[in-house]
Parts: structure tokens; C-alpha cells; sequence
């Protein structure tokens, strides 16, 4: 049994209607003004209304940064950085999915280490926040709200890095359910999908331990249990508020264990071609599964079993079950099988190979992947000859 080490510092809270209390809590904190970093389609979708009105009663300043992508920038992070400089702004909030989540973390980083951003990606920052983060998301997938790192893409060579710091985990982690209803299907589909991959990963990496497998376990049935009903029916808040819980879940095992192939390859998909992430990581699920299998059909079983899945075969025909079934949720709440519409040259699927292989979630995976390993799986899930 793998030992660990357990910390996530961040105060969670999780309430329907709980943005209602964001004011409060700042006001707690001491806080008098804040920078809202959130992207167009929170904004426009009026996730921001009750961020406002809390903030508004409590008569805290307030300014709002927009601009975050889909894959968060350089570009994203300095932009806002440049609007706390520009005031006297003594928090931040990070309004929406893991990209605001990762932006507002990034920003704290530069703010603390007052650095070139490039400096920053893979080592370990030490020390104290310089200012309170308040992480509400309004997806149910990436977790990011009770982690210690940010995905940024380097722009210059079109890799995602990560940032990582003890100061980074969110001060407050405000997870309300209700954010989450405006998000269309197929969003609630891959970030839920998203949400999967994190707590399988966590369950069958290298690192993993008892704690981060009880978190993942748990957060594997929430997902199995509610994701479709999410899907089917987006006004369904026992779906929504499960997938809530089980975003954060997995996010808490993550972040205390590790992940594996699906991240190290989804990423350079994210950073070369812009596909969404929760889609790179829906996509290539099942096919990195069936990968590891092999080497984790003890710990697949047992998740098999769990799920009902089955009770009395073979550990091979049980994990081969739990791949299954992973395959039908996918297929259920609308995940291509494939990313053939990318039309990738082979070119840019060797550099893609090429990042995965160094990526820095590769070596907890349970299972040795070689250069041809990647390729194979990347022409599959690309469907180049």
C-alpha cells in the first residue's frame, strides 16, 4: 500500500443557492474590493447576477475579467493580472470552468513570485497567498477548485504547462449547484466525462493510496449514477448536485495521487489543436483504459463490482465490464468515438507524440507507454491511416 500525505487547505462549501453567501465570506476575510475573472459565456449565460448582488450587499468593489479561453493563455493570465494592478483589488474570484479557475491561480502566482510566467511552469512554489482566491465553478468537471496547480498554454510553442503551489489551492472553494444549471448538454456532458476521467485516474495510477481511492470511488458511482439525468435533463438539481460533489471528489483525489496516459495525451491535443479538454480527455478514455487494463484488472473489478456491474466473474471479465460501461456512458450523453475531424497532418501528430511522451502526468501512469504505444492510440482516436 502506496503512504501519502494529505492536505487540500481550501474551505469547502457546498450549497445550493450558495453564491448568495460569496459577500459574507469575503467580508469575513476582511476583503474590501476584488477582481472577477470569468470567461464570455458565464458572463453572457448570467452566472455572474448573483456574484454581483452578494458582492454589491456587502459593498465590496468590484471589476471583471472576461476574457478567458477555452484552453487558458498567457495572454488570459497577464490580462488580468494587469486589471489587479491597475486598482487596489485584494481578492480574487474565479467564476466558472477549470480555465477561470486555472487563470485566477496563475495570477496569484505571478503576483507572488513577480516573474516572467515561463519561470514558473513545473516546479513547486512555496510560501503565502498574497491574496484570498474564492474558486466557484460552474461546471461539474474539473476539480480545480480544490487543487494545487494551473494549466496554462504556452504560446509560443503551443504546450500546456502547469503551475504548481502550496499558495494556490483556492482560500474558499464555493460549490453550488445551481451555477451549474445553465450549462448546455453537451458542456454537461464532457465536463462530466472530464469529471470521470480524473477519478479513474486517480484510482488506477501508480501513486494512488486508500484515501485518494476512497474519494475516486465515490466520485466514479455519483458520476455512473447521475451524469445521463444531468445530461437528459439539465433542471434535474439531484443530477446537477451530484455531479457537483463528485466533480470536487475526484478533483481532491487527483490532487493527492495523481493521474496518467489520458491527461499526458489529451493535453498536447489542448495545446496543438485547441480541443476543448473535458472532450480530449472524453475521447481518449476508453481507448487508454483498454490500454491499462492489463495491468489494473484487479482495481477495475473491484469498481465493476461496485457499479453492479458484475459479481461473479473473472477479474478479466469484470474490468472488462467497467471499460464497457465506461464506453456506454460516453456513447450515451453524446462523446464522439472519435477526433477525426481534426484532419491532423503527421506532422503535428508526431508533436504530439513527442509532448505526450514528456508530459508530466505520464509517469504515475500504472502501465510503461512507449513512443509507439502513443502513436497508435493517437491514429485511433485521430482515424489516421
Amino acid at each position: 500500500m502506496n503512504p501519502f500525505r494529505f492536505h487540500v487547505p481550501t474551505r469547502i462549501i457546498f450549497e445550493r443557492g450558495g453564491v448568495r453567501s460569496l459577500g459574507g465570506l469575503l467580508a469575513e476575510e476582511n476583503v474590501n474590493s476584488a477582481v472577477v475573472i470569468t470567461d464570455r459565456g458565464v458572463f453572457s449565460a448570467g452566472c455572474l447576477k448573483g456574484v454581483f448582488a452578494s458582492l454589491d450587499e456587502h459593498r465590496i468593489v468590484h471589476e471583471t475579467y472576461d476574457g478567458v479561453e477555452q484552453n487558458p493563455t498567457e495572454r488570459n493570465v497577464l490580462e488580468a493580472l494587469e486589471i489587479i494592478g491597475s486598482g487596489s483589488y485584494d481578492s480574487i474570484i474565479a467564476v466558472g470552468g477549470g480555465s477561470s479557475l486555472d487563470t485566477g491561480k496563475a495570477v496569484l502566482a505571478l503576483m507572488k513570485e513577480d516573474k516572467p510566467i515561463r519561470e514558473l511552469y513545473e516546479g513547486v512554489l512555496t510560501g503565502k497567498a498574497p491574496m484570498p482566491l474564492v474558486a466557484l465553478p460552474t461546471t461539474a468537471g474539473t476539480g480545480s477548485e480544490v487543487t494545487w496547480s494551473a494549466v496554462i498554454t504556452n504560446e509560443e510553442v503551443h504546450v500546456k504547462e502547469t503551475i504548481r503551489g502550496e499558495y494556490m489551492y483556492p482560500k474558499i472553494a464555493l460549490v453550488d449547484p445551481e451555477l451549474t444549471l445553465t450549462l448546455p448538454k453537451h458542456i454537461t456532458a464532457s465536463t462530466g466525462m472530464d469529471a470521470l476521467t480524473h477519478a479513474i485516474e486517480a484510482y488506477i495510477c501508480s501513486r494512488a493510496h486508500a484515501l485518494s481511492d476512497a474519494l475516486a470511488m465515490e466520485a466514479s458511482l455519483l458520476i455512473f449514477g447521475h451524469l445521463r439525468n444531468a445530461v437528459r435533463d439539465g433542471s434535474n438539481m439531484s443530477a446537477r448536485s451530484a455531479m457537483s460533489i463528485a466533480s470536487t471528489l475526484a478533483g481532491m483525489a487527483f490532487s493527492i495521487s495523481g493521474l496518467g496516459m489520458v491527461h499526458g495525451m489529451a493535453e498536447p491535443l489542448g495545446g496543438k489543436l485547441n480541443v476543448p479538454h473535458g472532450i480530449a480527455n472524453s475521447v481518449l478514455l476508453p481507448y487508454c483504459l483498454n490500454f491499462n487494463r492489463d495491468a489494473v484488472k484487479g482495481k477495475l473489478s473491484v469498481l465493476a463490482r461496485l457499479l453492479y456491474l458484475d459479481g461473479h466473474r473473472s477479474d478479466e471479465q469484470s474490468s472488462q465490464a467497467l471499460v464497457d460501461s465506461v464506453k456506454a456512458l460516453a456513447r450515451d450523453v453524446g462523446i464522439p468515438a472519435h477526433l477525426d475531424e481534426m484532419k491532423v497532418t503527421e506532422e503535428q501528430l508526431q508533436a504530439l507524440v513527442s509532448d505526450a511522451q514528456v508530459n508530466s502526468c505520464m509517469p504515475a501512469n500504472p502501465k510503461e507507454i512507449t513512443r509507439k504505444d502513443i502513436d497508435a492510440i493517437y491514429r485511433e482516436v485521430l482515424r489516421i491511416e
